[in-house]
């Protein structure tokens, strides 16, 4: 029988909660519109995190525009985040999310800075849980290099196509990221494909 510590993802419902404070600080300091309120509580501002400012890359991770905003990305993290949690553990969970969403914040700054793009700012989990994703795909894949049979190959299929839906809805709304997403979902994948290794090494 298992024990609850392994059955309820604690983290994932830490997380959810630490973006919902971070909302109610939004509402309290302006507004979760008010780009104001938002730049007071550390979005990412590539310009800013160059003089310093490095702590955005953190905080901008736990802030959202607007309640539409928030109510997807908690949705998303609910699910894919207890699914990735109770199958890698706690501690390789949250260093997949937090190395997908600061390593993607650092890559964006740089990208922007280095396209003169500097009038940009950017907040959200959506490129800590494209991290999900990508971890989902790396564990799709190691099943199926394990036992190439339909079923796991489908359930590859599956990852891959909501990869793909999901692109292209980035490449449709203006007021998405596309590079937040994608270097989100490609740090998620080599950070957890080298956990899996690294597992499969001691086993």
């Amino acid at each position: 029988m298992k024990t609850f510590s392994k059955t309820i993802p604690y983290a994932t419902y830490i997380l959810i909660t630490l973006n919902l404070a971070l909302f109610v600080a939004e509402i309290q300091s302006g507004g979760s519109e008010n780009f104001v309120a938002l730049d007071s509580l550390g979005a990412l501002i590539p310009e800013k995190v160059w003089t310093g400012e490095w702590w955005r890359l953190f905080n901008a991770n736990f802030l959202h525009f607007g309640v539409l905003h928030l109510g997807t990305n908690m949705f998303a993290l609910f699910f894919l985040g207890r699914l990735v949690e109770l199958n890698l553990g706690v501690g390789r969970y949250l260093l997949i999310y937090l190395a997908s969403g600061i390593g993607s914040m650092l890559v964006c700054a740089i990208v922007y800075q280095q396209s003169g793009n500097t009038n940009i700012t950017l907040m959200g989990a959506s490129a800590a849980i494209m991290g999900l994703i990508g971890t989902l795909l790396a564990i799709a894949l190691q099943i199926w290099l394990k036992h190439k049979n339909p079923l796991n190959a489908k359930r590859l299929r599956t990852v891959i196509f909501v990869i793909v839906l999901q692109s292209i809805l980035d490449n449709l709304i203006p007021q998405i990221s596309f590079y937040s997403h994608l270097f989100g979902l490609i740090i998620g994948f080599l950070v957890s494909a080298t956990l899996l290794l690294s597992k499969l090494s001691f086993e």
